[in-house]
Parts: structure tokens; sequence; C-alpha cells
């Protein structure tokens, strides 16, 4: 194939992908005038933000914080399974049962006693390199929430200031959100009446966790707090669907396969979890930061 022939294919490619380009912004166009039409409310606003999240690459953003955030919750479960190993039934309770009682944190709170039960004696070391782990991979996800911060709102990077602080807050958060999945999640075994009454109110606290971290986070300079709540309720709303998701679906999965993949079911449900809880995450930044450019 001569140089002609491949600068005529690679001319091809380039024309195709304009067209492509161009279908998917007619998509958008049709979409917001459907919206309009109806007077669908935030549905225009909702579209913005999908199209600026295709562009961005948000699905690969959603996928580097997830992978930060598994290696510490490992490391979470170390320091956990080490220092406080008597939290976890020490029964060989089944996988699906620490899925149904306690969701994902105890998935990975079991998985990890387990670890340390089969392993050597020197919790202490553990208990260490858990905790120096933790510091280390929370601040992986601390610059992974601010890349994606900086993409959605499309501000210039900048530099972090007191990295160890940051990191010991997002663990606090974090750990946080786990304790308010734990003891949701044990009333509602308890008490499903009340449950449903607690579910809803772990959408409000999830959502002030999420509004919290928001004002943290890099932003455009004019914003208030106030125009951070979109997001912020959309990540209250989508952490407690997909807790109840792992717990009530995921779970009964898991029961119903084989044993072969119950060795893999933590791994499973564990980064299934991590990344929807991302993605959720990220896309709550690229709402806030579509409707404070609308706004504007």
């Amino acid at each position: 194939m001569g140089a002609w022939d491949g600068w005529q294919i690679g001319y091809g490619d380039q024309l195709l992908e304009k067209a492509r380009d161009r279908a998917r912004v007619a998509r958008a166009v049709e979409a917001r005038a459907v919206a309009r039409a109806h007077r669908l409310p935030w549905a225009a606003e909702v579209v913005d933000s999908l199209e600026s999240e295709r562009r961005s690459g948000a699905g690969l953003l959603a996928g580097g914080l997830a992978y930060r955030l598994f290696f510490w919750l490992v490391s979470f479960g170390l320091v956990v399974a080490a220092g406080a190993s008597f939290w976890v039934r020490s029964s060989r309770g089944s996988l699906v049962d620490s899925a149904k009682s306690f969701g994902l944190s105890g998935v990975a709170a079991r998985s990890a006693a387990s670890a340390v039960s089969e392993g050597s004696h020197g919790r202490w070391y553990l208990l260490v390199a858990g905790v120096v782990l933790l510091l280390y991979f929370g601040l992986g996800a601390v610059r992974a929430l601010r890349v994606a911060a900086f993409i959605a709102w499309r501000t210039s990077p900048t530099r972090l200031r007191r990295p160890v602080r940051s990191s010991a807050a997002f663990t606090g958060v974090f750990v946080l959100g786990l304790a308010v999945t734990l003891f949701s999640s044990w009333v509602r075994h308890e008490s499903p009446a009340l449950g449903a009454v607690l579910t809803a109110a772990t959408v409000v606290v999830f959502s002030a966790l999420a509004l919290f971290v928001f004002t943290l986070l890099p932003r455009a300079p004019d914003t208030t707090a106030r125009s951070l709540v979109p997001g912020a309720l959309v990540v209250g709303g989508g952490v407690t669907a997909i807790h109840l998701f792992i717990t009530y679906y995921l779970a009964g999965k898991l029961e119903r396969s084989p044993k072969l993949y119950g060795a893999l079911g933590a791994s499973t449900v564990v980064l299934l979890g991590l990344f929807l809880i991302a993605r959720v995450v990220v896309s709550a930044m690229f709402l806030n930061g579509t409707l404070h450019r609308r706004r504007s």
C-alpha cells in the first residue's frame, strides 16, 4: 500500500469521526429541544452534563478514582482486621452473609479479617503498614478527585496544599460513610419498617457528606455552597441506591452462583461498588459545573 492510499485511509477516518461528532451533537440538540417542548425540569441541563462527560472521558476519570478507592479500602481493611478484628464475626459465615448484613463495607472487612487470620501473627506490623498505606492511598484518592474537579469545572490545575491533612480528611469522610452504611444495614436487618425510614435519612447524610467534600475540592471562584447542592443530592441518592443494590440484589446473585465464584465474589462486589460510586461522584461534579456555566 502506497503513501497515497495510506493518506486516503487516514483522511477517510477523519471524515468518519467528524460525521460521528456531528451526529452526537445533533442528538444532543434534539434531546434539548424535546426537553424544552415538553417542559421537562432539568432535562436540558442533564443532557448538557452528559455531553460534557462524554467529551471529557468521565468514565476514565471514574475508573482511575475507583482504582485508588480500592487500594484505600484494602488498607482500611488491614487496619480494621489487625486492630479490631473482633468487629467481624469469627464464625465461618459466607460472603453472602456479610454482604446482606453490612453491604460493601462488610465484604471488605470480612475479606481482610480472613487474610489476617490465615496469615502471620504480626498484627502490629500489619497495623502500622495499614496506617501508612491508608494515608498514601488516601492522598491518591484526593488527587484523583481534584483532577476530576479540574476537568468538570474547566479550571486551571493548582498544587495541593497540606497533603497529609487532605488524606486524613478523606479518610474521615469515607469512614463516616462506611459507619452510616453499617448502621443503616443493621437497622434494616432488625426492623424493616424503621429501616425504610432510615434509608431516606441516609440519603440526606450522604448528600451532606458530598456537599462538604465538594466545598473542599477545586471549583469556579464565583460559586457558593448552594450551587453545589444538586450534585450533592445526586451523590446521596446514588450511593444509597448502590448500597441497596449490593445488599439485596448482588448478594443473592452470589448466593446462587457456583462455589468457584465464591473466591472472586469479594473482589467483584468491591470493585463494582467502588466504580459505581466513583461514577456517581464524577457525574455530580460535571452536573454542578454544567449548571454553573449555564447560569453564567
